[in-house]
């Protein structure tokens, strides 16, 4: 077996001083570029030694350039910090001034509300006609404006024009109420004998005939929702001073509708018809009757010497058991005024 021939060491040592050389030339290439393009391009050197304030009682020392960045001057960081937190939009508006509200003192006089709110000082002057008109008369104004377009309204209304009445509703019910007022029923000593009772029985009947008394019961039907203002209209109209009007020309004395409340509380003939009607029709009828008879003991014009004070009790617990009536607390509240004044 023949043994593998050993390469001669100087040999070797000579090829790889041959492959080195090359490698070292071109670092030696490589370096000098580098340091020259540093020489071109890099910035100036900074101060060679940057002095920091310490606090009072200590000494200051200088800390080498190398361990300080530089930094602008201070105003300059300043503008730089105050344009970066800036929007464009604010760089073209101006800020918008904060206004202060001064507070009043309490040695300061506070302006009245005409001055705070720009109006003048004198209040507007009323219109000349409403100037001159009494408190009483600018109501019978109003409710003479309110029936009339009342009746107004039923003028419109189908179920009257079917009635056929033959005149506007304003007149053919004034006419209507005027002849009730010019025969009143029979109030006192009624039951002296049977012709009397029965004739108050078909009073109205016997007045304004069966036509008519259809027509009411029609209104007061229909009309279920207004009919307790146009009653309370009616009573504010009639009582107090005498209203006047060409608007709404219903003039009702007050002894005539005392017939008719005296009727209705006193005889049997008008009980007996207020049986025959709804409870809500009864208890409104109940109630200005008692009104009225307090208003003709104010007058010193009772007759017949109707009391009114066993009757309270009867119709107060009548309205406090019904909810038919839409003013129901306002109806108690007068009645118990009443008990008070005539206990």
């Amino acid at each position: 077996m023949v043994a593998p021939e050993r390469p001669d060491p100087e040999q070797s040592g000579r090829t790889k001083k041959n492959s080195i050389l090359p490698v070292v030339l071109v670092s030696l290439v490589l370096a000098a570029g580098i340091a020259g393009a540093w020489m071109l391009f890099s910035p100036p050197a900074p101060s060679p030694v940057t002095t920091i304030q310490q606090p009072a009682g200590r000494p200051s020392a200088a800390v080498p350039s190398a361990q300080v960045s530089p930094t602008p001057p201070l105003p300059i960081r300043k503008a730089v910090q105050k344009e970066s937190k800036e929007s464009p939009l604010s760089a073209v508006q101006a800020p918008r001034p904060v206004q202060t509200i001064p507070v009043p003192g309490k040695n300061d006089r506070v302006g009245t509300v005409n001055d705070r709110v720009g109006t003048m000082e004198n209040p507007q002057q009323p219109a000349p006609d409403q100037e001159t008109l009494t408190p009483r008369q600018l109501q019978c104004k109003q409710l003479a404006h309110s029936l009339h377009a009342f009746f107004t309204h039923l003028d419109q209304k189908e179920y009257i024009r079917d009635f056929q009445l033959g005149a506007p509703a304003q007149d053919y019910f004034i006419a209507l109420a005027t002849k009730l007022l010019n025969n009143p029923p029979v109030v006192s000593r009624e039951s002296d004998d049977l012709y009397t009772i029965l004739k108050n029985m078909a009073h109205f009947f016997r007045v304004i005939g069966g036509k008519n008394i259809l027509v009411i019961k029609a209104i007061l039907d229909r009309e279920r929702e207004t009919i307790e203002d146009v009653a309370a209209e009616v009573f504010a109209w009639s009582t107090g001073k005498q209203c006047n009007s060409k608007e709404f020309s219903f003039h009702a004395p007050l002894d005539k509708l005392y017939e008719y409340a005296g009727f209705f509380l006193n005889s049997m003939g008008g009980r007996s018809y207020l049986f025959r009607r709804d409870s809500r029709s009864r208890l409104l009828i109940n109630y200005y009757a008692i009104l009225l008879v307090d208003q003709a003991n104010m007058e010193g014009i009772n007759r017949h010497g109707i009391d009114i004070k066993p009757l309270l009790p009867v119709t107060i617990s009548e309205i406090e058991g019904s909810n038919q009536l839409i003013y129901k607390e306002k109806y108690l509240d007068r009645l118990y005024e009443l008990v008070e004044k005539y206990q």
